[in-house]
């Protein structure tokens, strides 16, 4: 294994500093993980609000679930794809350039999306949602891992990714009641609108972002040799199906919910986001503290507990899709809930102990392409041709389309115990 050189260099040159003011001068700056936290909750508000929002705008623009589903297959695959490119950008340029970038893009996307008129214009502006939050996705990850200590790293990309459930859960939320109580005074266009304007702000916080030193790079060793490792390309193909299940749950479960259980809009938005606050937004927190106390015993421990949780939440999942009563159906969601976000805790923990320092935004950066360009990238629209080819032979399509994601699940558990059990019998790479 090729030792890091001892040069460093700042991962970022850092802003100039504010004109003074007539005293002495300040420097304004911000922490990186409250600051990138806030961003990942607005990074999924205007990802998630569309699936919120697609029961109005199918009929406002009189479309299929295939169309809706491919709403969000746009936006996942220049997901994937501008996450590839931001890795290596984020990995010579540093974070802060690349992030203001991403969140100015999608910020404006989103409001565009608003102004859409017509299903062609709308998929357009979806499409350019996924390249500003692909270019902030590696960078961040990266980063946090980078500031993190290895024995606390799960904690804080759990801290980082309770943005994410909320933010999901916020946009899922607002979305069904755009449909319900607040129909009188927001249109989808207005929730959309909403959405999309606080990023440009925190865009330009981002700017004066405090971000950690990097090792520079070490020609001798390139990155494809950690790239091609099996327990990476094991855990890419557990992260794959993770993120198909994911996808397809998180697309669909508003649907599932107003149309096919005939649940009350505004009681489906509470519930959405009170099992985000409670049960996703715990199951990350509980992940990344799970993780890194499974990793202070032997290495591994991230991915262990992953592979865990998945495997406990198959069954609880599959019972909720088909308990007959609404009180048990809550129950058993919520569950299946709080066991599958235990994923977004340590995950990228997982990923940054397969490689060194100096690649890791590029690790980071593969790993995302994989997932949402094999994973939930065709989830949506996969799951809604399914529920398509089945609503006249079955009385809950939506329930039977998600049972691809279900083994989706249960395979991903099952790979992700074998990362844990490869990465305990090697050593940590330097």
């Amino acid at each position: 294994m090729i030792a890091a050189t001892p040069t460093e260099a700042a991962l970022d040159p850092p802003p100039p500093p504010p004109p003074a003011t007539g005293g002495k001068r300040a420097r304004l700056s911000f922490s990186a993980l409250p600051l990138l936290t806030i961003i990942n909750f607005l990074n999924y508000l205007d990802r998630q609000i569309m699936y919120g929002l697609f029961p109005l705008i199918g009929k406002d623009m009189v479309l299929t679930d295939t169309q809706l589903g491919a709403l969000g297959f746009g936006n996942l695959l220049v997901f994937a794809l501008s996450s590839l490119i931001s890795g290596p950008v984020t990995d010579r340029i540093g974070p802060r350039k690349v992030i203001f970038t991403g969140v100015v893009v999608w910020s404006f996307a989103t409001v565009g999306s608003a102004l859409a008129p017509n299903f062609a214009v709308l998929l357009i502006m979806r499409a350019l949602v996924g390249i500003g939050e692909g270019a902030f996705g590696p960078s961040a990850n990266a980063l946090l891992c980078a500031d993190a200590p290895p024995e606390k790293r799960g904690r804080a990309m759990g801290i980082y990714n309770v943005g994410m459930a909320l933010g999901g859960a916020a946009g899922g939320s607002l979305g069904i009641l755009v449909g319900g109580a607040l129909a009188p005074y927001v249109s989808w266009r207005g929730a959309l609108m909403i959405a999309g304007a606080p990023g440009l702000l925190f865009a330009v916080a981002a700017l004066f972002m405090v971000v950690p030193d990097r090792v520079v790079r070490d020609a001798r060793l390139k990155a494809r040799a950690y790239l091609l490792s099996p327990t990476y390309v094991i855990c890419l193909l557990g992260g794959i199906l993770g993120t198909f299940g994911a996808g397809a749950m998180i697309t669909w479960m508003p649907t599932l919910l107003t149309r096919e259980r005939g649940i009350n809009a505004n009681f489906a938005a509470g519930y959405i986001l009170t099992v985000a606050i409670v049960c996703g937004a715990g199951g990350v927190l509980a992940g990344g503290y799970a993780g890194d106390a499974l990793s202070r015993r032997a290495r591994g421990g991230h991915a262990l507990a992953v592979g865990i949780s998945f495997l406990l939440a198959v069954p609880v999942g599959m019972a909720a899709l088909f308990s007959p009563g609404v009180v048990s159906f809550c129950i058993l969601t919520a569950a299946a809930a709080f066991l599958l976000s235990v994923y977004n805790g340590p995950v990228a923990a997982v990923v940054d102990d397969l490689g060194p320092r100096r690649y890791a935004a590029t690790l980071q950066a593969w790993f995302l392409l994989g997932i949402h360009l094999l994973g939930n990238t065709p989830s949506p629209l996969i799951t809604g041709w399914i529920s398509d080819r089945l609503k006249d032979e079955a009385p809950n399509p939506v329930a039977l389309a998600l049972q691809p994601a279900m083994a989706a699940f249960l395979i991903s558990g099952i790979l992700f115990v074998i990362v844990a059990r490869r990465q305990r019998s090697s050593p940590a790479p330097v």
